[in-house]
């Protein structure tokens, strides 16, 4: 399915910074003592990664010490032609071996791009998407064509974000509704769906479906997954455009697997 350049990169540009200013507002009033408290390390951290290889990271934080005698270890996770593994979050799943792939330091040059495209001159969002990607991994980004080509399709996304209970992010839907309320205030062109839940490999998640008139009669489906594990909010982000897309976008989800 072909679709004009300018709605393509447009459509990317939302898809990959999503999660990345999901919990502005929140995470702007909390700024100052998340800023104080928090080593976190994520999409610095992750610079010297490689396609293929599983990268482990350590993050520690003052929230974290509250409850926890030990630092938590997190990994990026393998991505490989056709399939996704993750032990932190003891996720894997399959995806076309056909498909273009981006790793860790893919997504992360990607969501920097794209960072001023989403910001503009907003100096309030630009402080909330610097303060959310330091704390935000990008795990997944696996689709049909090429991100910088001038088509969209099916493609299968997974991202997490360190959550805190000063954030009142305390459940999938919390994020969610934290992600709406920022695209919404962006004035995305989106038409949003009501809540609902799935079990997707076993567990529950929350789920968000959004789609945007791409133009021609088309219509650009997002779903997006959210579940909180070990303190993160784990997201699946599928997109899809027609019946067909849509059937490859289930059968990766029906590959999904949680230990």
């Amino acid at each position: 399915m072909s679709i004009t350049n300018k709605t393509a990169v447009f459509a990317m540009l939302i898809m990959m910074m999503l999660v990345v200013a999901a919990c502005g507002d929140k995470a702007d009033n909390n700024a100052k003592s998340n800023e104080s408290a928090t080593t976190e390390t994520s999409t610095g951290a992750v610079a010297g990664t490689a396609k293929n290889d599983t990268t482990d990271i350590t993050e520690t934080s003052g929230e974290d010490s509250k409850t926890n005698d030990n630092s938590s270890k997190v990994e990026l996770g393998t991505t490989q032609k056709g399939s996704y593994t993750n032990d932190y979050f003891g996720v894997s799943l399959k995806f076309p071996e056909t498909w273009e792939y981006q790793d860790a330091v893919g997504m992360n040059q990607l969501t920097s791009a794209s960072s001023a495209a989403i910001a503009g001159d907003d100096e309030k969002k630009k402080k909330q998407i610097e303060l959310s990607q330091t704390k935000t991994l990008n795990l997944l980004m696996a689709s049909q064509y090429p991100l910088d080509g001038g088509q969209v399709g099916p493609s299968a996304m997974a991202i997490a974000e360190k959550v805190s209970l000063l954030q009142g992010i305390l459940t999938g839907e919390d994020y969610l509704k934290a992600t709406k309320k920022f695209m919404e205030d962006s004035n995305f062109p989106y038409e949003y769906k009501d809540f609902t839940t799935e079990t997707i490999g076993g567990k529950q998640m929350d789920l968000m479906q959004i789609t945007m008139d791409a133009g021609n009669g088309n219509t650009i489906t997002q779903e997006y997954y959210s579940t909180i594990i070990e303190g993160y909010a784990f997201n699946f982000i599928f997109t899809y455009v027609d019946e067909q897309t849509k059937a490859e976008i289930d059968n990766i989800k029906k590959s999904v697997q949680f230990k």
